[in-house]
């Protein structure tokens, strides 16, 4: 048993550094390319070939080397007008799988990300809400402003309430700035719940093969409700299906 586990635990380890040389070194040359050469191409099309494009790719490539795999509930609930996409955050997994149902997107992200060689440059071209969150005032009024943007553009708002990566058993309170954004544009919101935590490991290197569960909830309506009232209910939906 112990020697089968180690051999199970080794092949794994080596999934996974094959996984992160191929996404990285595609990754780098992906965004050299098209951090140069992006703003060539007219918005919303820009979306579906820089972030569209990758994110194919790398999720192909973390099928094939990972062996996570997905399972998609409700899409019938993917609304076609863009909305405020709500999701529990428990990794990397997510922010480039859920760019396959939500298109063309725009995501509330780190202005960090935007520093990162080659990467931050083709993302950039793609016009993510980048905020400063140690700034909450200044961060909410952008996201506003830039949501509404967005929004205007076709686009539809990714936001991860929880502000970081939490751990499966142990997620973390939801901020409202999702609900104020809808409020501001006059949009619905959409939750969306995934397990992703439990195979692509916030906490560990290696990735662990098994099947993400994402599921698409009915739409949010916000007219009259305040803010607090509405990340609520959305935190109590998306949690729904964590238990």
């Amino acid at each position: 048993m112990y020697a089968q586990a180690l051999m199970l635990m080794l092949f794994a380890t080596l999934r996974t550094i094959i996984f992160y040389m191929l996404s990285v070194s595609f990754t780098m040359l992906w965004c050299a390319v098209f951090g140069v050469i992006g703003y060539l191409v007219p918005l919303p099309r820009r979306y579906y070939v820089v972030i569209g494009g990758w994110a194919k790719v790398i999720h192909a490539l973390s099928r094939l080397f990972l062996g996570i795999q997905v399972r998609v509930h409700g899409r019938e609930n993917i609304p076609k007008e863009p909305s405020i996409i709500v999701s529990n955050h428990q990794s990397a997994w997510e922010t480039f799988f859920l760019q396959h149902l939500f298109q063309p997107q725009s995501q509330v992200a780190k202005s960090s990300l935007l520093k990162i060689p080659f990467f931050g440059w083709a993302y950039a071209t793609c016009k993510p809400i980048a905020i400063d969150r140690s700034k909450r005032r200044e961060a909410m009024q952008q996201i506003i402003e830039q949501g509404r943007e967005r929004i205007a553009q076709g686009f539809s708002i990714l936001i991860f309430p929880e502000g970081t990566r939490s751990l499966p058993n142990a997620p973390l309170p939801f901020k409202k700035g999702g609900a104020v954004l809808a409020l501001a544009t006059g949009t619905h919101i959409v939750p969306v719940t995934h397990n992703s935590g439990s195979f692509w490991h916030n906490d560990r290197f290696v990735k662990t093969p098994g099947t993400v569960d994402v599921f698409i909830h009915p739409v949010v309506k916000v007219e009259g409700q305040p803010a607090e009232q509405i990340m609520a209910e959305v935190e109590a939906i998306v949690l729904s299906k964590l238990k």
